[in-house]
């Protein structure tokens, strides 16, 4: 049962400054335009302001959940094989020896 919907005009209700979304920008190692900075701003307080929604959600009653899907996922059976053609792959190679790829030398 929600308590309370999501009303976009609210979202400035939890107050996010330029500085903040700068300083979370870096920590995530993203880089802001200085004309995107308040157009983020407002988004990152929407963000915010839909999970200060979702605390209002009554919760009461209901058991966590680990995983939605109810059903069990088949699982193949393990088994070794072969699946190249290790002959077949040998002959595209430019150069090679013993079955293995020779590559330049990086380091020396």
């Amino acid at each position: 049962m929600i308590v309370s919907h999501f009303n976009p005009d609210l979202a400035g209700s939890t107050v996010t400054q330029t500085t903040t979304v700068r300083d979370v920008a870096e920590l995530a190692r993203l880089t802001i335009a200085d004309s995107d900075i308040d157009k983020v701003t407002k988004e990152f307080n929407q963000t915010l302001a839909l999970f200060e929604a979702l605390t209002m959600v009554d919760t009461n009653g209901v058991n966590p959940m680990v995983n939605p899907c109810t059903e069990s996922q088949p699982l193949r059976t393990d088994r070794v094989e072969t699946l190249v053609d290790r002959a077949g792959l040998m002959q595209n190679a430019p150069a090679s020896e013993q079955n293995y790829f020779l590559v330049p030398r990086v380091i020396d």
